[in-house]
């Protein structure tokens, strides 16, 4: 976060340029998936519609945050912070929970699904509160401890979250997997095919904020992050179809538990 407040005094003009276009786009993104979001489904409820609507819209405050902290406007770092914080934790958590309520459609065991979740929320725990602490204090003191220890939990919590979505998406590949193994009518290996190389793109997004962290390229990473979290997001309507139509042909609704039938409602209710 210091190297973040410091290099907007640092008079580096490409990477002014590269930041507020990660910043457009990003804003962009989220405009559009909130629009999505809204004309996509029919009836405005379940888990899948909230995360989904919440996780994008948390990109808008991010995003401020950081151009306000980036860039010499004024504004207090502590305003600016705290835009990040309430972005970042929505963004990230949000992101996950979408992948969790997704699970319901490939995935019929409780105690999965349970752990799974427990995993988010410990996950949200241990990773964003040490953060938030840290990331005031470094506001408060900078080149401290404060610093130093952000500096560390940031990169721990950057791997952890990355773990964390990986963990979610093995499990519902490996499940998509199997149901096309049990019911393979239709074109089970081009739809396996397509959610995989989907599955891919959403990690190596994952991949590459961990890598340019690691690289020393912290002020891009703040804002390639959220770039990289709208683009997963609206990989989010190319992969919901193709699971809700391998679920049809494993379970019918009245088979599953209520909050899936919710979530599935929801979804096969999109125009």
């Amino acid at each position: 976060m210091t190297s973040l407040i410091n290099s907007k005094t640092a008079g580096n003009e490409v990477q002014s340029h590269v930041f507020a276009v990660f910043a457009a786009i990003a804003w962009y993104n989220a405009i559009e998936l909130i629009v999505l979001c809204f004309v996509s489904f029919k009836r405005r409820r379940g888990i899948y519609f909230w995360s989904l609507l919440v996780s994008s819209t948390s990109i808008v405050p991010l995003c401020l945050g950081y151009v306000l902290l980036f860039f010499s406007t004024g504004v207090s770092p502590y305003i600016c912070v705290t835009l990040v914080v309430f972005g970042w934790v929505p963004m990230v958590t949000g992101q996950s929970v979408v992948l969790w309520s997704r699970l319901h459609l490939v995935l019929q065991n409780p105690n999965i699904l349970s752990r799974v979740l427990w995993m988010i929320i410990v996950d949200a725990i241990i990773f964003h509160i040490p953060i938030i602490v840290l990331l005031y204090g470094t506001v408060a003191v900078p080149d401290s401890a404060w610093s130093r220890g952000y500096s560390v939990m940031e990169r721990i919590q950057l791997v952890g979250f990355c773990l964390q979505e990986l963990v979610i998406s093995a499990i519902y590949v490996w499940n998509t997997l199997q149901i096309l193994r049990l019911r393979p009518q239709g074109r089970p290996d081009a739809i396996l095919h397509q959610l995989l190389i989907i599955n891919i793109l959403i990690l190596t997004l994952d991949v590459a904020v961990v890598v340019i962290e690691y690289v020393g390229y912290y002020s891009m990473q703040v804002m390639f992050k959220p770039v990289a979290y709208s683009i997963k997001l609206k990989l989010e309507y190319a992969i919901l179809g193709k699971l809700i139509d391998i679920s049809r042909r494993e379970y019918n609704c009245q088979e599953l538990p209520s909050s899936a039938r919710e979530d599935t409602a929801i979804n096969t209710a999109k125009s």
